[in-house]
């Protein structure tokens, strides 16, 4: 399914915290990477002791499993949510963490 694993790169949390949101991604269908995956799978640089990446990975995340299942997700524009929408982070607004 994955043909090589790279591994993780040396520690650059500047760096890392951009490259986690901007490669989480849907590997194969039904499988989506996110947070420390992504380093691991796609050589990106290593995290530190910051958690940030990590959760605005996981609502994209979350949006490319709504995504892939054809259901409203923000990555397609058709989100409507009445819930606080300002909690929102992985949005379309954003380029860097909204590219799948």
């Amino acid at each position: 399914m994955i043909d090589s694993v790279p591994g993780i790169k040396c520690l650059d949390m500047n760096n890392a915290e951009d490259a986690i949101i901007r490669f989480t991604h849907e590997v194969v269908p039904g499988m989506i990477v996110t947070g420390m995956e992504i380093a691991e799978i796609d050589g990106s640089l290593r995290m530190g002791p910051t958690f940030d990446a990590m959760m605005v990975s996981g609502q994209k995340a979350a949006h490319l499993a709504l995504k892939a299942l054809g259901l409203p997700n923000e990555i397609d524009g058709n989100f409507v949510s009445g819930v606080h929408p300002e909690l929102v982070m992985a949005s379309a607004e954003d380029e860097s963490s909204a590219t799948a």
